[in-house]
């Protein structure tokens, strides 16, 4: 018998895009003896590790590749949209990034996007360090989607605006437009030092190292990145959900008439966003931070990932060649503190909107002492409602930049 209470719900499934590299390309770069490459993903600003941030410039500082490669969710399409969330349903309360807080203070909703864009764009710059050019390979699931929650929300705003042109505040302005493609979005577009590929696409290094964002993943470290190699048959530096790995073989071409043997190898790049503000994206025991770096020799790739590691002191650091790069101060710890078995403090319920509460029982008002006499009884309380308005309009966040 089928259960009663089962009826048909109105449902929106969101179509998630695809894409492959015959359709995104593969974008050729020729480099010389000795070139080096790093490849950094999976940072989330302004939600990114800003310690790990700030050891990786150093070490790009120190190691003067000639290229960065950028493979997706660099930017945290989460940040946009909390330019209008209220945060009601969040499951724990997280203070705005300094980035967001400036935001909010610059205006209208196009003033707002605009500055958050302007400083996404300089944080992606900021990885060209002296001679490095930087290759931003964006991806679907975060800055594809922020692209996306990006125009839907400017038209609704663009269409209550227009709607509703004696609106003293206008939540956007019709006449402005926010530019569809990636780089200009970034203005990148004004950098001669980076270069923005389409998204999900990959860039070929000397006919030998594909550089790419998955779009599978394994359970363990190393598997996804092996089967991708078996598919593509090119030495492999991959990023997807945060795994750091690397793996070389080797296999023989033929014997005859003398034995010539095949090198390869394939890289998973790890992660730097900070995991104290993205909760959402659980515990998974099998992620790890680090990036990939490497050099080109006689036509061969020298490689390797560089892992993050936790000293007795509780800093991080990492080592490259030999040379230790750690953290002034440890960071990356979990939140909590201590507990005890005392009495808790007491606190007031918040029952009512502070507009709307009966007489006597407005947030903050404390409970009056009994009477000593008896008095008279009070007449019923008369609970005083909100207007409503006239018509629902887009939500412009108040900016809590200065909350601890």
């Amino acid at each position: 018998m089928p259960n009663k209470s089962t009826k048909y719900k109105q449902v929106t499934v969101k179509e998630i895009p695809r894409t492959s590299l015959m359709e995104a390309g593969i974008f050729r770069l020729s480099l010389g003896e000795g070139a080096k490459v790093v490849a950094f993903a999976n940072g989330l600003w302004p939600h990114h590790d800003r310690s790990l941030d700030a050891m990786f410039k150093q070490f790009v500082a120190d190691y003067q590749p000639d290229a960065v490669v950028l493979l997706g969710q660099m930017i945290d399409h989460e940040a946009f949209k909390a330019l209008t969330e209220d945060e009601r349903n969040y499951l724990h309360k997280q203070h705005d990034t300094d980035e967001v807080s400036i935001a909010r203070d610059a205006g209208n909703f196009d003033d707002q996007v605009k500055s958050l864009r302007e400083q996404a764009g300089a944080y992606i710059r900021s990885f060209a360090i002296g001679k490095t050019k930087v290759f931003y390979i964006p991806g679907v699931r975060t800055e594809h989607k922020l692209m996306e929650w990006v125009q839907q929300e400017k038209g609704f705003r663009d269409n209550w605006a227009s709607n509703n042109p004696e609106a003293a505040d206008q939540p956007s302005d019709p006449d402005r437009r926010i530019p569809s493609d990636f780089d200009k979005f970034l203005y990148l577009n004004k950098s001669a030092r980076v270069k923005v590929l389409p998204y999900e696409s990959a860039l070929l290094i000397n006919s030998h190292t594909l550089y790419m964002i998955g779009d599978f993943k394994r359970r363990h470290p190393g598997d996804a990145v092996y089967v991708e190699w078996e598919q593509r048959q090119y030495s492999l530096v991959r990023s997807f959900d945060g795994k750091l790995s690397s793996s070389w073989h080797t296999l023989v071409e033929h014997t005859q008439p003398t034995l010539l043997k095949t090198y390869h190898e394939a890289h998973e790049v790890g992660y730097f966003w900070d995991d104290v503000k993205n909760g959402h994206l659980r515990d998974y025991d099998r992620r790890a931070q680090g990036f990939f770096y490497g050099e080109y020799h006689l036509g061969e790739l020298f490689a390797e990932t560089a892992f993050i590691m936790r000293g007795t002191d509780n800093r991080r650091c990492f080592v490259v060649n030999g040379k230790p790069y750690t953290e002034e101060t440890a960071g990356g710890l979990t939140n909590g503190g201590e507990v005890d078995l005392s009495d808790e403090p007491l606190s007031e319920d918040q029952e009512w909107n502070d507009f709307s509460a009966p007489e006597g029982e407005a947030e903050g008002t404390e409970a009056s002492a009994p009477a000593a006499e008896a008095k008279p009884a009070a007449k019923k309380s008369v609970r005083k409602t909100a207007k409503k308005p006239a018509a629902k309009r887009p939500v412009n966040k108040r900016s809590n930049r200065n909350k601890k």
